[in-house]
């Protein structure tokens, strides 16, 4: 059998062109350093190697969020920090006004700067990440979460915790809200009111505010009224004895609450009329008369009635929760609610660096898997691409010998 000069032209060509394109491709990765990333060199290695940088790029994710959520509880940790400075500034500044010694225009000033150091906490509260985000306003982080109003700082978060995925299955908190940072539970309120009770219990008349007064035989009230009916309750003693006296009033409505009040005379042995100069209460009895345990609702804060005794002596009264004595206790148990809040904060913070080194060994696994399959076999190829210009070059030596023979070359 024989073999045409033009077919075998045509198959050393194509063959020689084969070489030379494996030659090539064996240059480039040998240059580079990386395996063929085509499927169609190595289709299980092309499947591995797939797999294993989609799982990198997840890790990637992972340790992106790991990090913004460390930034977060870093910065949420130095805003606790500055709080707790504040709170016990505010703290110092009670213990002064609680002093006998303290003047009213001291009292005044003491006054001026927790108002001043309450818009500071107010600000912090209010703080946001380096991506303009709230730090406390749970899963609502656009708005400011605590806003000032007529009845004291409004929290308008929610209850939420933003969370970050870490993992294939774990997402971990990037702060806490609001709501649990600057409330106290039910008892305790919050730690703006905890203030704002601070500001009343420095008062406006001769002392501080109380829970109780008492007058011999006489005691002029006025009650701090509003608009609209509230209802009220105070607990009163007299020389027969003790009664609680519920009744509602409201301004230039205070006829219940003589009502109120002489129903229970036989009890207290304590009588009530209207004051006709200042629409207030009078209240007389055959010995002393105390008044204590002033309650009302809706209750806004601050001095909720003022006494006068019949020498004119003036006393503020509040509820036993606004008293000197009970504030101090509660700016206390504020600045100790802070400390427990960045506690928290920081076992998740703790817990967040945990996880990022987790994460970090696992990136470093999985950069060595995509480098194993990556990477070339240097010396394989070297090997490779050898026997590859061998064969070129003796395929082009067999054709040049063969392509230059003619028919005498055979006829002799």
């Amino acid at each position: 059998m024989s073999i045409g000069t033009s077919f075998f032209h045509n198959v050393t060509t194509r063959n020689l062109s084969q070489v030379n394109e494996r030659i090539s491709d064996l240059q480039g990765q040998i240059s580079s350093g990386v395996n063929d990333p085509r499927p169609s060199a190595d289709p299980v290695r092309a499947l591995r190697l797939s797999a294993a940088k989609e799982q990198q790029e997840a890790l990637d994710r992972y340790s992106s969020n790991l990090d913004r959520a460390g930034a977060r509880l870093d910065q949420a940790d130095t805003v606790l920090s500055e709080a707790g400075n504040v709170m016990r500034r505010i703290g110092e500044l009670a213990l002064r006004a609680a002093s006998d010694t303290a003047t009213a225009t001291e009292r005044d000033s003491i006054g001026t700067e927790v108002r001043s150091l309450r818009d500071s906490l107010l600000g912090l509260a209010n703080a946001r990440d380096e991506s303009g985000r709230a730090l406390f306003g749970g899963y609502g982080t656009q708005s400011d979460p605590f806003r000032d109003g007529p009845d004291g700082v409004v929290y308008q978060g929610d209850g939420g915790q933003s969370r970050l995925q870490v993992s294939e299955s774990l997402s971990l908190p990037s702060g806490l809200s609001g709501d649990a940072v600057f409330a106290m539970g039910a008892e305790g309120g919050d730690v703006f009111a905890v203030i704002d009770d601070f500001l009343g219990s420095l008062g406006t008349a001769s002392a501080a505010p109380r829970a109780s007064v008492t007058g011999a035989g006489h005691l002029s009230v006025e009650p701090a009224l509003t608009r609209a009916p509230a209802e009220w309750a105070m607990t009163l003693e007299g020389p027969l004895g003790t009664a609680t006296v519920p009744f509602v009033a409201a301004q230039g409505a205070m006829s219940g609450a003589v009502e109120a009040i002489n129903a229970q005379t036989t009890a207290t042995g304590i009588s009530a009329a209207l004051d006709p100069e200042t629409r207030g209460l009078i209240l007389t009895a055959e010995g002393a008369v105390t008044v204590s345990n002033v309650a009302r609702q809706p209750d806004d804060g601050g001095v909720l009635m003022v006494a006068r005794d019949a020498e004119g002596g003036t006393q503020a009264l509040v509820p036993h929760a606004r008293t000197r004595d009970a504030v101090i206790d509660r700016l206390r148990g504020a600045s100790e609610h802070l400390i427990d809040q960045r506690t928290q904060l920081g076992a998740l913070s703790a817990d967040a660096a945990r996880h990022s080194d987790m994460i970090d060994n696992r990136k470093l696994a999985m950069s060595k898997a995509v480098s194993g399959l990556e990477d070339l076999d240097l010396a394989n190829a070297l090997t490779r691409l050898q026997q590859s210009m061998l064969t070129r070059d003796a395929t082009q030596q067999a054709y040049v010998r063969i392509a230059q023979q003619s028919l005498f070359d055979f006829l002799r």
